[in-house]
């Protein structure tokens, strides 16, 4: 049996910015990618995904601490609607993001990241889209 080599990719869908994340070609291991801006999130998205080297999406759902939809959950849903248009063959995944941002400053502060560089919002942006992701292939572990 042989195994198929393709990444996942993970959005953290801010106001302002959205933070970037894939997995490796096994995927087994979430890695920060980048920050964007939000308003440059599909261009963006196109060029990666056209590589050809991403399957699927998966996408941070905004969920307030009772569980419920948070507010922003109306612009999640409305690019999620423009990435299935655009890419009718990406598989599109929501993942709880509940806490991410606040798991993301704790990874950089264990991880000795100096004050200034843990400021960055863009970092946590980034960390954010990773944890969410990793939650995703933990869940879906074979």
């Amino acid at each position: 049996m042989s195994t198929v080599y393709f990444r996942y990719i993970s959005v953290d869908i801010g106001q302002k910015r959205t933070g970037l994340a894939h997995t490796d070609l096994l995927r087994t291991i979430a890695s920060p990618l980048e920050t964007v801006f939000t308003s440059d999130l599909m261009p963006h998205l196109q060029e990666l995904i056209g590589t050809g080297q991403y399957k699927g999406l998966v996408v941070g759902w905004p969920l307030e601490t009772s569980g419920k939809e948070g507010a922003s959950v109306g612009r999640v849903r409305s690019f999620i609607h423009q990435v299935e248009k655009q890419f009718p063959n990406l598989e599109i995944y929501k993942v709880d993001e509940r806490y991410s941002s606040e798991e993301a400053s704790s990874v950089m502060i264990l991880s000795g990241l100096p004050k200034k560089k843990r400021q960055e919002k863009k970092r946590i942006d980034q960390i954010a889209a990773a944890i969410i992701l990793q939650r995703f292939l933990d869940f879906n572990s074979h």
